[in-house]
């Protein structure tokens, strides 16, 4: 079913008679009358009863009038789309909590504020579901740890970030007999922290009495309140959490490796409104 077979048929039905829509269509009655037998033949009903020199709409034709001008409407709206110089799209953007979290809102508020035709959809991910699903084609830019070496990728540097150790208030200068005593609590398998935080338990000879994966910070934060455990967490992340929690004490450790947030879209991607979504991230708020 072509989309001027249904402009052919709704004009027949507007004007009257095959004549009438010809001289509104600037083209010839015979290709208007075959279009139309050519769509009675795809539908397999007859649209017009054929008396003389006259097309009445049938019960069916009716029906199909309604459908036909909804499709054609659509097909109007859609060619006008891309028409002005309002951008337009649907961006689907992945990030870690962090950057959610602590780097994004306001960002994302103003983005949206100057942007009003661009649908953005937004999910969190660990680092390494982030980068399967952008190589997959489910996202258009994710926001993970970096830089990212790929043939097929390009990163660039976002936010700048580390990893702090975060311990109870009243042990602000632990020892490794301390800690090893203690619970730690860590992110799963397939987040980027963990791998660092494994780096840095080995390095400095740490063997907490026992690990546990808790994926949401507030409820890190709470054990570490209530003196049982320690962690090791993205300092913009705890330092919003040191005003809330107030037996938390944090500190920077050489044995913790910078945990910088990166831009990373495909190599090839044509659209230009990754690039200006990533342009409006990193003005200055």
């Amino acid at each position: 079913m072509k989309l001027s077979q249904l402009a052919f048929f709704c004009a027949v039905v507007e004007q009257g008679t095959v004549a009438a829509a010809a001289a509104q269509l600037n083209c010839v009655s015979s290709n208007i009358t075959t279009r139309v037998r050519e769509l009675e033949d795809l539908l397999g009903v007859s649209l017009f009863s054929r008396e003389k020199n006259r097309l009445l709409v049938t019960p069916e034709g009716r029906l199909f009038y309604q459908k036909a001008k909804q499709v054609l409407a659509m097909a109007q709206e859609a060619r006008a789309l891309f028409k002005d110089d309002a951008e337009r799209g649907v961006i689907r953007v992945g990030a870690l909590d962090v950057a959610l979290t602590n780097h994004l809102p306001e960002r994302i508020a103003r983005y949206r504020a100057n942007t009003p035709h661009v649908e953005l959809h937004i999910r969190p991910e660990p680092s390494l579901m982030l980068e399967q699903l952008l190589m997959d084609g489910e996202l258009d830019l994710i926001l993970t740890d970096g830089p990212i070496i790929h043939p097929l990728l390009v990163s660039r540097l976002a936010f700048r970030e580390r990893l702090v150790l975060v311990t109870p208030k009243a042990l602000s200068a632990p020892t490794v007999d301390d800690l090893s005593r203690m619970e730690l609590y860590v992110f799963g398998q397939t987040c980027h922290y963990r791998r660092q935080v494994d780096g840095y338990l080995e390095t400095s000879k740490i063997k907490p009495r026992s690990v546990m994966e808790i994926e949401s910070f507030s409820s890190i934060f709470a054990c570490i309140e209530a003196g049982v455990g320690f962690s090791c967490l993205p300092e913009s992340v705890v330092e919003q959490a040191v005003t809330r929690h107030g037996k938390i004490h944090f500190e920077r450790t050489d044995s913790l490796e910078s945990s910088d947030i990166y831009y990373v879209w495909r190599k090839n991607y044509t659209s230009p409104l990754i690039h200006r979504l990533i342009e409006s991230l990193e003005q200055e708020l």
